[in-house]
């Protein structure tokens, strides 16, 4: 069997999955892969929102979180919050050490503001601690959303089958067709924690619409695209690596 007649399949086998409501989909999910699936968050309020439906329909559920080192103080605070509100204990994923240190004599202490240095500070501080994450898995539980951007919403689906090295594993996006008021409206209803910082307003008028690692996303007028403070000095998909793979599917 090739690869592309196995992804068929296996896209067959769970499309059921793309007709189940958020909680069904992840009680599905738990009851069948428990401890070798997880909720994968980078705190934002889709994350949270999983989080929030996934402790109502089990008792036990593991969440992870790529620890890049260089998130917000109000992240951090917002993870802990998050562990004591639902008792649970969020598994963090950081950059290798030597992979950094090798960075910064390649690149310098500051490879985020180039082109080119910017995706390979994404590669080591992101997007490897995922797949040492995502060795531990068969089943992915993601925050992403069609509206968070162009691209997402062209290469991305609720389910999804990634390739790994020489095996697959499933990609749920549970909110996938959640709007960015659906999930707000959630949050405030619900009294959810929430990252501070989207409270924040410069004395311009600037806020955060997305939230990352502090060097590369900052405050912009709410008339801007909402991915245009992720970035700011890049037009492309802004995109660390995370998501690339299995898109299409």
């Amino acid at each position: 069997m090739d690869q592309v007649q196995k992804i068929a399949e296996e896209e067959n086998k769970y499309s059921f999955l793309e007709k189940l409501p958020t909680e069904k989909m992840l009680e599905w999910a738990f009851r069948n892969y428990g401890n070798r699936c997880a909720i994968g968050t980078s705190l934002q309020n889709t994350g949270i929102v999983i989080i929030d439906i996934a402790s109502k329909v089990a008792k036990e559920f593991r969440v992870f979180f790529v620890d890049t080192l260089k998130h917000f103080k109000e992240t951090y605070d917002l993870l802990d919050e998050v562990e004591k509100r639902y008792n649970i204990k969020i598994e963090r994923f950081c950059p290798d050490p030597k992979e950094l240190e090798q960075l910064n004599k390649e690149i310098g202490q500051f490879p985020h503001y180039s082109n080119i240095g910017r995706h390979e500070c994404c590669r080591v501080r992101k997007v490897n601690p995922n797949e040492r994450a995502l060795a531990t898995l068969d089943l992915w539980i993601s925050g992403l959303r069609g509206d968070q951007s162009e691209f997402r919403k062209a290469n991305s689906r609720k389910v999804e089958l990634v390739k790994k090295g020489t095996r697959f594993i499933t990609k749920l996006n549970p909110l996938f067709d959640w709007s960015e008021a659906e999930v707000n409206k959630y949050i405030k209803e619900n009294k959810l924690p929430y990252n501070k910082l989207y409270d924040f307003k410069s004395p311009y008028g600037e806020v955060y619409k997305v939230i990352g690692c502090a060097p590369c996303h900052i405050p912009i007028f709410p008339a801007r695209h909402k991915r245009a403070g992720k970035f700011p000095w890049e037009c492309s998909e802004k995109e660390c690596g995370i998501h690339f793979d299995g898109s299409g599917i």
